[in-house]
């Protein structure tokens, strides 16, 4: 399973429905997600791959594929990064 899949399988973990992730749907306003329900998604996210994700870049998240490309460096990045 790639990363993608990955994040979009916590993200239903969390859930959201499957049918709707895609890298390019907008959490806002395509996928209505709000900021308490996108810092429970960084939480599911940061115990799922054992990654720290930095507080400030959760503002910078626009799209799936944005959470999708933050944790793809995080693990790109290795055990630096790591919590």
């Amino acid at each position: 399973m790639d990363v993608q899949e990955q994040v979009f399988a916590v993200m239903r973990g969390v859930g959201f429905d499957g049918d709707e992730l895609e890298a390019d749907k907008r959490l806002a306003e395509d996928l209505d997600i709000d900021s308490t329900e996108l810092v429970e998604i960084v939480v599911a996210l940061e115990q799922h791959f054992d990654i720290a994700i930095d507080a400030d870049a959760e503002g910078g998240f626009t799209t799936a594929g944005d959470l999708v490309g933050c944790v793809g460096r995080l693990l790109s990045a290795g055990t630096a990064t790591r919590r």
